[in-house]
């Protein structure tokens, strides 16, 4: 009997054949790509994989069977033989009997055995009838050729059951090895079966791992954009509040001095960065952002647009002077005498916030009402 491993199972062997034992999962045009959609794969591959068990076990069964019934057959064919040869023996024997006892007949001699059944020959023979000694001889000729008869027809019955006896073991042993082969590729099915289901299985568990981190990065992105949105909020309300305030005369000259070195700035601006940025260099520590100084500039930037306000021939973050001349070197660099959008872009990149930069012109509007910077 000859089984076919399940269609099922060989489908589950993504890339290679039915019964390639050393063929491995992998990616198909198939593959899942939702934890879901792997967990719904691997419990159509775990069931495909248990019937695939099942039919294992099945076959293993059978070929328990097929092997009973090679040592049956295998068995019968001896006894079946060992029946043959003595059959063969029996039939030898009876012709050769049969010959001694033609040559008794002839010679009056032979052995016991051969003489055996002679009596109504030698009985005919001693009357002196002819005839009747004739008919003797044929009853005496007719039983040899009977019992010579029946023994060949045992001896060849004999042969026929032995041929057949063997040619079933054969075909048992026959069974017996392709039960085997068949088992063979089940089992390789079976196994490659598992090692899908173990696939999917894991592709599930970092598919919902994705998942899962996917929607914690999306909440935490929202609440962390609330949370921004909120903070931001806070701040324009707070910066709306902020109004411009005295300055003082020192740095007032310096706020003016240093307008003058870029045309069309107004010196109202830098008064209103210096009021923001420090409280014209009441506030001049380092921000949590490492700004320094009376402007709060970033130390990179501040070598980058340093100036001696001052002409002590030093440029120090922390100097007034130089901090001062220093972002109005940087606003200008930015487009701050160019106008009032020009302005604006200025300032933005002074403070990268919407809000900032209307605190600022803001701030720097009022002092201009005022009159500072003439």
């Amino acid at each position: 009997m000859r089984l076919l491993v399940p269609a099922c199972v060989a489908a589950l062997v993504i890339g290679s054949t039915a019964g390639t034992a050393s063929a491995a999962p992998g990616p198909s045009s198939g593959a899942p790509t939702t934890a879901a959609a792997a967990r719904a794969q691997a419990l159509a591959a775990q069931a495909a994989a248990e019937e695939a068990g099942a039919q294992v076990q099945a076959v293993q069964a059978q070929l328990v069977r097929s092997q009973a019934a090679v040592a049956s057959a295998v068995s019968a064919s001896v006894r079946a033989q060992v029946g043959a040869d003595a059959a063969d023996r029996a039939a030898s024997r009876e012709r050769a009997l049969a010959t001694q006892r033609v040559r008794s007949i002839y010679m009056g001699a032979g052995t016991s055995q051969a003489r055996r059944g002679l009596a109504l020959l030698t009985s005919a023979v001693g009357g002196g009838d002819p005839v009747v000694t004739v008919r003797a001889y044929e009853v005496v000729r007719r039983q040899d050729e009977a019992g010579v008869a029946r023994a060949e027809a045992a001896a060849r019955a004999g042969r026929v059951a032995a041929s057949t006896e063997g040619a079933g073991a054969v075909a048992a042993v026959a069974t017996v090895r392709d039960v085997g082969q068949q088992l063979t590729r089940m089992q390789d099915a079976l196994a490659a079966a598992q090692a899908k289901v173990q696939a999917l299985q894991g592709e599930a568990a970092r598919l919902q791992a994705a998942e899962d981190a996917a929607e914690a990065l999306a909440a935490a992105q929202a609440a962390a954009a609330a949370a921004q949105a909120a903070a931001a909020a806070s701040v324009a309300q707070r910066a709306a509040g902020v109004r411009a305030g005295a300055v003082p005369a020192d740095y007032a000259d310096l706020y003016v001095r240093a307008a003058a070195t870029c045309a069309g700035m107004r010196p109202a601006l830098l008064a209103a960065v210096g009021q923001v940025e420090s409280g014209h260099g009441v506030d001049a520590g380092t921000s949590s952002a490492g700004a320094q100084g009376p402007m709060q500039f970033l130390p990179s930037t501040f070598a980058a647009y340093g100036v001696d306000g001052d002409g002590d021939g030093a440029v120090r973050i922390d100097d007034a002077a130089d901090a001062v001349f220093s972002a109005a070197r940087y606003l200008c660099a930015n487009g701050a005498g160019g106008g009032r959008d020009a302005e604006a872009a200025a300032v933005f990149r002074y403070n990268h916030a919407d809000w900032y930069v209307q605190m600022v012109q803001r701030v720097a509007d009022e002092l201009a009402a005022r009159g500072f910077g003439g």
